[in-house]
């Protein structure tokens, strides 16, 4: 009988970190193009990108569509 790891909790466990790794790459990519699509190609977005997701990446993105500045995400 073949040995199915995603029928264990263990696989069930590594599925879900892969899905929430996943969702959180998706949320610091979509935050990424959002800020290089307000403020252009500056450096640093990448990083700036996951600080705000970490933080809070619904009121985040309301704070850019608000009219944040740059420096204001940045000292957040």
């Amino acid at each position: 009988m073949p040995y199915n790891l995603a029928d264990t909790v263990f696989g069930r466990e590594i599925a879900e970190e892969n899905r929430a790794r996943g969702r959180e790459e998706g949320l610091v990519h979509s935050m990424q193009l959002i800020l290089q699509s307000r403020f252009g190609d500056v450096p640093g977005l990448e990083d700036l990108a996951q600080k705000l997701v970490a933080d809070d990446h619904a009121a985040n993105v309301a704070r850019i569509m608000n009219g944040a500045s740059l420096e204001d995400l940045r000292q957040s």
